[in-house]
């Protein structure tokens, strides 16, 4: 099917030949087939375009047939140009009886033999998830110049693969690869490795010999096809055949064009997946800690970042021919763009109430290239399915990032953030303290850190899925039963609406979740409120939730640290910006004496401010 106008052309001017000069040279061929169609379409021809649809696709040259050694061109009337355009639609289903569009596989188009026009039908092949289509009940295949109905055997065979490659994307054959294309040094490299495990493989000497173990690790088809499989494992040039399946784009943004670096790797899948890393982990950030007396530790652990990197190659979607992405943003986080999309039973979406939920269901047993997958365990590229969801979520609960989210805005693009930092921030502690009396009360003084950071990681959640943002979904199967269980029996965590025995999805108490406080500051002091000025109702709502959730007043250096990291997060200030710091202090300190002397606020000896009427410990 390559060089397509090469091959109609020299087919017309052997035609056209073998007509002026009487001398008969046959031009029907496995590809190409003569139809009279004096009569129509019928039934002969649509049995020639399911073969064609079956097998290697093919053209049929519709106003000539051969007779006898000789051509009769009789030209196509295009007044019956609907019959073949009826070709795409009317008449090729598939096993479950459903008719099929054709119209990116027949394509239509008029040339001219001598003073006659032909219609000439381009029929594409099928890819290997279509196969096969059937014509009026029976399958049809090319063979030679010959349509023939498949055998049975054949047909199972194929539905038993058609079920392999739904789970198996890997499996899809590579046009035009031979098994030529292969390294058989490369293979030898995987054999070595696999005997390290008991199973005893010999060495291959040639390509030749390799075959049978290609076959049977699903690297040749059953119909002696190269698979993506074996290209992405063994292919001496994988970039040729794969394109941007085999490439692995690397940057690293620093905000400025001075500072930035980029990488473009093309190479095999694990080559990939060590330069990939090498790059990565040479553009982190690395810090000191004084704990183990001054130990360097990276902005991101190593094992999160093999893992994560390596699992984008192993579960990508290698039926889209786009690239893995990879870009470090320094000091805030690592983005991992991938080719695909989940499962629809791995997402969970309800928009229906104000509390969003986006979440990701962790563990599940699939991948959409298991043979890959089981492939890449055997050279400890990757563990097991659904592994990279616990990763992230327990490095996370150890406090060692922040949440990482999913970005699933892009169609057939699924997009990994992991950001820096720490779940339990500044901004988070702050949180937790001024909850922390409620949340203790709750647990009737049993609090952990981990309960602590389950409630943080499900707060942080909240916010993320509102965003329009995914996060991994805190269940058993990720070890936090024990600590999700205390928290539900406490009330500090609900299940929401669209739960199921299966799948429960754990959402905030919604004390926790309150920022707003005036309603009850106006019943609690006798006072209108609903117009003071924005700087006030902060301070009102911070000294509220002390008083009534922590259990104690508050002084105004903290109602400061608050407003402070408020504006931080906003993008207000920058970090250690000292005389903001101060200006802040002051006005704070200002504002709460003008509450104390209206009514709403109480000051104690302290210097502590509580709400007016307040009942604090």
């Amino acid at each position: 099917m390559n060089d397509k106008n090469d091959l109609i052309e020299k087919t017309i001017y052997g035609i056209e030949q073998s007509i002026s000069s009487d001398v008969f040279q046959d031009h029907e061929k496995e590809i190409i087939e003569l139809k009279d169609l004096s009569s129509g379409v019928g039934k002969s021809i649509k049995e020639t375009v399911c073969a064609f649809l079956n097998t290697k696709g093919g053209y049929i040259f519709c106003g000539v047939r051969e007779r006898d050694n000789k051509y009769i061109l009789t030209g196509f009337d295009r007044k019956r140009e609907n019959t073949l355009i009826e070709l795409q639609t009317m008449f090729f289903k598939n096993d479950v009886d459903v008719l099929i569009n054709l119209s990116d596989y027949i394509i239509f188009e008029y040339k001219n033999i001598l003073d006659k026009t032909v219609a000439i039908i381009e029929v594409r092949p099928l890819s290997e998830d279509l196969k096969y289509l059937k014509f009026e009940g029976k399958y049809y295949e090319r063979i030679l110049t010959a349509d023939k109905i498949i055998p049975i055997t054949k047909l199972v065979q194929h539905k038993e693969y058609k079920v392999e490659l739904e789970y198996s994307k890997e499996l899809s054959p590579v046009p035009d690869a031979t098994i030529n294309d292969l390294d058989v040094e490369k293979i030898n490299q995987f054999i070595l490795k696999i005997n390290t495990t008991g199973k005893k493989e010999t060495i291959k000497k040639d390509i030749q010999d390799a075959r049978d173990f290609l076959t049977r690790r699903y690297c040749i088809s059953y119909n002696n096809k190269v698979t993506v499989l074996g290209m992405l494992l063994f292919a001496k040039d994988p970039f040729r055949f794969l394109q941007y399946r085999s490439e692995l784009d690397c940057y690293f943004e620093t905000g400025n064009d001075i500072g930035r670096d980029k990488k473009f790797f093309q190479d095999d899948v694990l080559n990939l997946m060590d330069d990939a890393f090498a790059f990565v982990w040479g553009h982190i950030k690395v810090g000191r800690s004084f704990v183990g007396g001054g130990i360097s530790l990276p902005e991101f652990p190593e094992k999160l970042i093999r893992e994560v990197i390596n699992n984008a190659s192993a579960h990508r979607d290698y039926t889209i021919d786009k690239t893995v992405t990879i870009i470090i943003n320094p000091g805030r986080h690592i983005e991992i763009k991938n080719p695909g999309a989940f499962k629809p039973k791995m997402c969970i979406l309800d928009i229906s109430t104000s509390i969003e939920i986006r979440r990701i269901i962790p563990g599940m047993p699939e991948t959409k290239n298991p043979k890959l997958a089981n492939i890449l365990k055997a050279f400890d590229k990757i563990e097991s399915y659904g592994i990279g969801m616990a990763t992230l979520v327990s490095v996370c609960l150890e406090n060692l990032i922040d949440v990482p989210y999913y970005n699933l805005s892009i169609p057939d693009s699924i997009s990994l953030i992991i950001p820096s930092g720490k779940l339990m921030d500044e901004d988070s502690q702050r949180w937790m303290d001024s909850f922390y009396g409620y949340i203790d009360k709750k647990l009737e003084s049993k609090t952990t850190k981990q309960h602590e950071l389950v409630l943080v990681y499900l707060l942080k959640s909240e916010r993320l899925n509102l965003k329009r943002q995914y996060t991994i979904l805190l269940s058993p199967a990720n070890n936090h039963f024990d600590v999700l269980s205390d928290l539900k029996v406490a009330g500090l965590i609900i299940e929401h609406q669209i739960s199921t025995e299966q799948t429960p999805i754990y959402i905030l108490d919604r004390e926790l979740t309150l920022v707003d406080f005036i309603e009850k500051i106006e019943d609690q002091t006798g006072k209108y409120l609903k117009k003071i000025e924005d700087f006030q109702r902060q301070i009102l709502n911070i000294i509220y939730r002390y008083n009534q959730y922590a259990g104690h007043p508050v002084k105004p250096n903290v109602i400061t640290s608050n407003l402070y990291l408020n504006a931080q997060i906003q993008g207000n200030i920058f970090e250690g910006n000292s005389s903001f710091y101060e200006t802040l202090s002051r006005k704070v300190r200002k504002t709460c004496n003008d509450l104390e002397k209206a009514g709403i606020l109480q000051k104690n000896k302290d210097r502590s401010y509580e709400i007016k009427g307040s009942e604090v410990l």
